[in-house]
């Protein structure tokens, strides 16, 4: 007996809180991993771009130098990394002193120089105000003299701005969450998904194993309370059955009894009668027996050849004689119970020969249903009748001859042997006359 407890850890809540907090982890994690692995999208810094040092052993030198020697000892500097060029005034920068914001390498480079009052300016690709070569890197440092030496980096294409950078890493983070949340969520779903399959399934077949219990302790508690009622009524349906076989059963010995004391009776006409009459009640009677012990018997369920079964009780139709003809694609591979689906089809098979001298089978398979066909010839049953041909002992001939209207337990024992199976029976008026007679039968997977 499964209790709730005020602190269980496999409640609802206390999933849907871990799962939240698993994957907000995750996604900052993920997301700590894509920003590290995927660097090279990133625009790095001026002061990641490696000229800091040596720009400022450059600027040491030029300072020293008469300002008519500086321009070209400049450019004599200039390599691959960086093409440096000396100006004489603040006019010549190709941006305002107000927008730089290199504050903590500004620092480094008057630390280098030893000038705490050296002059440092700073530009990014992007930045307001810069009227240079906008797709590069600069850097400029003040002489003493307050003339500048502006430093300027190769093209960086690869680079991405921060509007395009803050946007891919939100996405990002948008992925991740909603990658993790459905994992979450799917487990907490998928113990939910199964009870709702098994109740399901018991909702067409009353003989359907028990549910698993398995998930959160409340899912686990419906799945208790659902088991019990699902015992309840198996257990009320078998007491019913084996309570009116035990009455079929008890009611041969008095109809033996009539029958032999019907042998006493002198007047042959009422005798003729009252045998009729034992016959049909000790017909109905073994019909019953029949119907309530295929009921009550659990036959297991296995995977067989459907089409191999239902050819083989047509075989047995042929051999007496009967005009049967069998349609079929491929095999078709079934999970259900050979026995009750064989004796089935044989009522269905027989009636349509009893009835409309022929039959004709077809078997097809669509993705969710398997579906049998019996088309016959006679004169059909009338719209307003075809759900009372289901009840037991209802017979659409109203004769009392048991060989042409028959005991009356036919259809009710099919339908209930194929709706044990969770599918159904209809009936339909063929075009062309007859009857069709369409059983539908569900490909039930197995339950995870």
């Amino acid at each position: 007996m499964i209790r709730p407890g005020r602190w269980a850890s496999d409640t609802i809540g206390r999933w849907f809180a871990i799962n939240i907090v698993v994957a907000v982890i995750i996604a900052a994690g993920m997301n700590a991993a894509f920003v590290a692995v995927a660097g090279v999208w990133a625009k790095p810094g001026i002061d990641e771009t490696g000229i800091v040092d040596q720009a400022v052993a450059i600027v040491r030198v030029l300072d020293g130098m008469p300002p008519a020697l500086r321009p070209q000892l400049a450019a004599s500097a200039n390599n691959p990394t960086y093409r440096a060029t000396w100006l004489p005034n603040d006019a010549a920068l190709p941006i305002p002193i107000a927008t730089s914001t290199f504050h903590i390498g500004r620092e480094k480079v008057r630390t280098l120089l030893r000038r705490p009052d050296a002059r440092v300016l700073a530009y990014e690709p992007g930045d307001p105000g810069l009227h240079g070569p906008e797709d590069h890197y600069g850097l400029a440092i003040s002489l003493s003299d307050r003339s500048w030496v502006l430093f300027v980096t190769s093209e960086r294409s690869w680079g991405l701005g921060g509007g395009k950078r803050s946007l891919l890493t939100a996405a990002f983070i948008v992925a991740c969450s909603l990658v993790v949340a459905a994992l979450a969520s799917r487990r907490l779903a998928r113990p939910m998904e199964r009870f709702a399959r098994q109740a399901q399934r018991f909702g067409t077949d009353v003989n359907a194993p028990p549910v698993e219990a398995t998930g959160p302790l409340e899912i686990r508690l419906v799945g208790q309370a659902f088991n019990e009622m699902q015992a309840r009524v198996q257990r009320y349906v078998a007491d019913r059955t084996h309570m009116l076989a035990a009455i079929s059963h008890d009611l041969r010995a008095p109809l033996t009894r009539m029958r032999l004391r019907g042998e006493f009776i002198e007047d042959e006409e009422q005798q003729r009668k009252l045998f009729r009459d034992v016959d049909e009640m000790q017909a109905m009677v073994n019909a019953s027996l029949n119907f309530f012990r295929d009921d009550s018997e659990q036959e297991v369920a296995t995977r067989f050849n459907l089409s191999e079964l239902v050819d083989t009780v047509l075989d047995d139709f042929r051999d007496a004689g009967d005009d049967v003809t069998f349609h079929a694609g491929e095999s078709i591979a079934y999970v259900g119970r050979p026995l009750t689906l064989r004796r089935a089809i044989a009522n269905l098979v027989e009636n349509a020969i009893k009835y409309g001298t022929r039959a004709n089978v077809h078997l097809a398979s669509k993705a969710e249903w398997v579906e049998i066909t019996i088309d016959d010839d006679g004169n059909g049953i009338p719209e307003y009748l075809r759900e009372d041909v289901f009840r037991p002992f209802f017979r659409v001939e109203s004769s009392r001859n048991r060989k042409t209207g028959g005991v009356g337990l036919g259809l009710a024992a099919a339908r209930s042997a194929v709706r044990g199976h969770g599918g159904d029976i209809s009936l339909e008026s063929r075009e062309s006359g007859g009857l069709r007679v369409c059983v539908r039968l569900p490909i039930i997977s197995a339950v995870s």
